[in-house]
Formats: C-alpha cells, structure tokens, sequence
C-alpha cells in the first residue's frame, strides 16, 4: 500500500512510500507508518528500522533519509488517526473477531461482565465481581481480575482529542501467565493492530491506569495510583512506586526503581533510581544538588 492512496486529500505527498502496517515509535511491524509532531519524535522514528512512512509537518520534512516516504500536513497526528479510522477493519490492520474461550476452570463472579466475542480466558483465572472484559482481551492462565476493574478499556479520546478524527481500536489487551491486576484498574486496548500487554507475574494495584499500546515486562510491581500513558515500554522488574505518572510513547530499562510521586517524562535506562518530579537518575540528582 502506498501513503497517496489512503491519506485525505489535504496531505501532500513529498516523498511518496510503501507501508503495510500502523503503530508508534516503538512498534515493530513491517513496513510501518507512524507520524512525528514533535522535535523529539525525529530522533526515536530514525532508531527504528521499521520505519519506512511517517506523516509529519513541513519543518521536519528534510530530517528524513530518502528510504522513509514523507507525507506533510499541518496536523500530523489528525492526518494520522484519519488514515487508522480508515484502516481499522482491514484484515491486515486489524485483530480479527473469533469465538470466546473460556476455560470450565476460570472462576468468573456472576457480576462480571464478558464481551460476547473475542475473549479468550486460560486455566485457573480469577475474574472478580463487576470487572468488565472487552473484546480482543486475552488472560492467560492463574492471572487475577479484581474488583471493579475493565481489561480492554476503550482508548477513543473525548471530542476534538484528535482533532474531529474518529478512532477505530484495532488491537487488543493480553494480560500473561499469573498476573494480578488489583481493583479498580483500567487497562486499555491497543488503537493498532498488537496488544497492550502485562507480563508474566506482573502485579498492578488499585486504582492505576493502563494506556494503549503500552507493554510492561516481567515481575514488575506498579503501585497504588500510577497513571501510565500511551504506548510505554516498560522493562522487567520495574518497581512504580504510589501516583507515579509516565508520559506518553517513553520507555523504562530493566531493574528501575521509580519513587513515589515521580512524573517521568523521558527514557529511563537499566538499572536507574529515578525520583521526584522531574524524575532524573539520583546520582545525577545528587551531583546537582552538590554543586549549588
């Protein structure tokens, strides 16, 4: 597929580009298009060598290589979304519909809430009482719903989030092998083709918020109160301390240690303690602090 075949007309083509897939920085599908608003956005799309058609707007036009395809617009995340709406029920573009499969072992409260299709729920699950499963929600075996929870939360933004665009969500939420979401937590459903994804034995507490897209690794612990934004990428054994906030698309290293209260807003490498609310590495922190 070709980006002039599919964006509005109102999008000029500066370099046009074969694409076969949707998603953002961190996606790796083949042939991917995704779309750079910000300055920062140029550095992440050039790291990743599936990118091969970005939607951006004049300024950035030139910071490309000649093998991406470029299409320009005012509004690059409208232009964007438009074209995902457009997309969202291509097979190629989206999860496809099938049967629920329910485990005889799963322990479903007769309060909860199912999705007629597209479930899929393993051995010795628990789904606790008024919990909400959507469609294209996968919870694989021994893994825990608590109360009050949603899994495949709609991620459709209110009105005018997107610039009047409608979206369509085409992926879906794959919660791994024994992990434990507490009440009141909301874990959204991927917007592209994929999942948003928990891994194994990864415990999430009450009243935490899940975006789309976002993939969180193995043994991690989020604590009480954490809002995690769209599309983060989240190593193993992450420690998210109480009412930690992560903005959107950044991603978190193995074995990092986020303190209470911290607002992160950029890459944390491996191995990191970061904390307060401009949340950078504590040693850094400290060797500023000393040399005031």
């Amino acid at each position: 597929m070709k980006l002039s075949e599919f964006l509005p007309e109102k999008t000029e083509i500066a370099r046009d580009g074969d694409f076969s897939s949707m998603g953002t920085f961190f996606s790796r599908y083949p042939q991917l298009v995704v779309y750079a608003a910000r300055e920062n956005d140029i550095a992440l799309i050039l790291e990743n060598p599936f990118v091969s058609c970005v939607i951006t707007s004049p300024p950035f036009v030139s910071r490309f290589p000649e093998r991406i395809g470029i299409a320009v617009t005012p509004d690059p995340r409208s232009a964007f979304y438009l074209l995902q709406s457009a997309l969202s029920r291509h097979p190629d573009f989206a999860l496809q519909p099938f049967p629920n499969r329910i485990s005889p072992s799963a322990k479903i409260h007769p309060s909860a809430v199912i999705a007629p299709e597209s479930v899929e729920i393993g051995r010795d699950v628990v789904i606790g009482k008024n919990v909400v499963v959507g469609e294209q929600s996968i919870i694989d075996d021994g893994s825990v719903v608590r109360p009050n929870s949603i899994i495949g939360d709609d991620p459709r933004p209110r009105t005018g989030e997107t610039g009047g665009s409608s979206i369509q969500p085409s992926g879906g939420v794959h919660l791994h092998r024994d992990v434990d979401i507490h009440a009141n937590t909301r874990i959204h459903r991927a917007i592209f083709k994929g999942c948003t994804e928990i891994g194994e034995q990864t415990k999430i507490d009450n009243l935490d918020s899940v975006g789309q897209g976002t993939m969180i690794g193995k043994r991690c612990l989020i604590c009480a109160g954490v809002t995690i934004g769209e599309s983060v990428l989240i190593g193993d054994d992450a420690w998210i301390g109480p009412n930690v906030t992560l903005e959107n698309q950044i991603a978190i290293g193995n074995n990092v240690y986020i303190t209470l209260g911290s607002t992160v807003t950029n890459n944390v490498g491996d191995d990191k303690v970061v904390k307060d609310n401009y949340a950078i590495d504590r040693k850094r922190f400290r060797k500023v602090i000393r040399g005031m």
